[in-house]
């Protein structure tokens, strides 16, 4: 079984061998070589050997290679000429208690079969001996891929019980290569699913992001059509999703109908489903609010200010820790997503809600016309979602100012051309004539926004006028 080796990771092999070292592939680069991911996908190169690292940095540096310790503990070194590749020494791993993602005790060792069975599941746990081109599998995990499930390396509770960043690892795997889980792997998960609040908020949310996005990665790999639904349903079916998306979790369990007696949290996935990959985040928190109302109060009074509060709990700084401008982004969408549902909003109203709006209206758009999928089956979108795109297309094509920068009059000038104007009032003049523009976005000329803020300075002069 042969497989193909970059050329700088076959010059290093020839480097370990003079110094009687060797050197093998690992992981996932193999297992999607395997799959037929294609290289320009695959691009995470992982090698390793008996080798300790002082003596890898050492061979690497001396065969013009760079070579820098990135976790000395774990004996993992990074090397780099023209690609980058990580070394990690053979090991053995002990830790201090369960569910943690570092152990406290790390031993390196000469075993490639012990090696093996510390890692996490046996489609990673495939080695190829660069040099003499041949795969060595201690753990089958050649079967395991021709068979299309994620097993674990050894018991799966004490893989679980080791380190529960693994479990939400599974689930990302499972997604992302269309993997089945093995019954006894899936159940250990479920039975240790308490370990992975052990583990930092942020590596949750790298691998959550990935799941989020999961049937956007090796598109060609057959099963991988709405993945990323599969994998947040699996999420919630192991009890994760208390850990990574309490929101979410909250509806699972409430057992809440939506609008047309049917489970809310099915409705949400399905929304998920067919949202874009920019919305998605939105999609599965766009009930939240209208969930913990009708929890608390047994009505939907109140959703869009506990709309805010579950988005930033959920995505912010106490939760997966998404940047500020993710966050706010989400929440935006989330209250956008309810303006007009009906889509008989007058113009007016239409054409101010997406100049406020302008930076997300398309996601709202978005948004909206997965929700109508789901709930109608309309998959030519909301009538409601045609309304403000339509509204939209028209305005951009008006060359309507959605911003003040986008206004045809600097405060500059408007300050030179209105004596004693205080300066504190420009901004509100300048808003003020933005509105305008809005409506009548041919009036965006300097001369036609000069003399109407005039017009509005001598109406209020004690107002405006130092």
């Amino acid at each position: 079984m042969f497989i193909r080796v970059p050329k700088e990771v076959t010059k290093l092999a020839q480097a370990f061998k003079k110094n009687g070292e060797r050197l093998y592939l690992v992981g996932g680069f193999i297992r999607n070589q395997l799959l037929g991911v294609d290289d320009s996908e695959n691009l995470d190169i992982d090698v390793c050997s008996s080798c300790l690292p002082e003596k890898v940095i050492k061979i690497a540096t001396e065969n013009g290679f760079t070579a820098n310790y990135l976790n000395k503990e774990m004996g993992v070194v990074e090397i780099e000429k023209n690609l980058r590749v990580e070394h990690a020494t053979f090991r053995q791993e002990k830790y201090a208690f369960s569910g943690v993602h570092l152990p406290e005790n790390v031993e390196f060792i000469k075993d490639l079969n012990l090696d093996a069975e510390r890692r996490d599941f046996r489609c990673n746990a495939i080695y190829y001996d660069i040099l003499e081109e041949e795969i060595v599998d201690p753990l089958d995990g050649v079967g395991n891929i021709k068979k299309k499930i994620i097993q674990t390396t050894r018991r799966p509770e004490d893989v679980f019980r080791d380190d529960g960043e693994r479990i939400i690892r599974m689930v990302r795997l499972a997604s992302t290569l269309g993997f089945d889980v093995e019954k006894r792997t899936y159940e250990a998960a479920k039975s240790n699913i308490a370990k992975l609040g052990s583990i930092s908020k942020n590596r949750i949310k790298e691998e959550f992001s990935q799941i989020v996005l999961a049937d956007t990665e090796y598109k060609f790999l057959p099963g991988k059509k709405y993945a990323h639904a599969r994998g947040v349903q699996m999420l919630a079916d192991l009890g994760a999703l208390k850990i990574v998306l309490p929101a979410l979790d909250a509806i699972y369990r409430s057992g809440l109908q939506d609008d047309r007696n049917k489970p809310l949290f099915d409705h949400v996935i399905n929304v998920f489903a067919f949202s874009s990959p920019e919305v998605r985040l939105s999609a599965l928190l766009h009930d939240a609010g209208k969930a913990r109302a009708k929890l608390q109060y047994g009505n939907f009074n109140g959703e869009e200010e506990f709309s805010e509060i579950i988005i930033e709990k959920n995505l912010g700084v106490d939760g997966l820790g998404f940047s500020k401008k993710i966050v706010e982004r989400v929440k935006k969408v989330v209250l956008g997503v309810n303006f007009n549902k009906s889509g008989l909003e007058i113009a007016k109203n239409v054409k101010h809600f997406i100049a406020e709006n302008h930076e997300e209206i398309e996601l709202i758009i978005s948004l909206k016309n997965a929700i109508a999928l789901d709930k109608s089956n309309r998959r030519h979108g909301s009538y409601s979602a045609k309304v403000l795109n339509k509204t939209y297309e028209k305005m951009k094509k008006n060359n309507t100012p959605f911003t003040l920068s986008e206004l045809n009059l600097k405060g500059d000038v408007l300050i030179k051309n209105i004596p004693s104007l205080k300066v504190n009032k420009t901004g509100e003049i300048l808003s003020k004539l933005l509105y305008k523009c809005i409506d009548r976005p041919y009036i965006n000329i300097e001369s036609n926004l000069l003399e109407i803020a005039k017009r509005m300075v001598s109406r209020r002069k004690k107002y405006y006028l130092e």
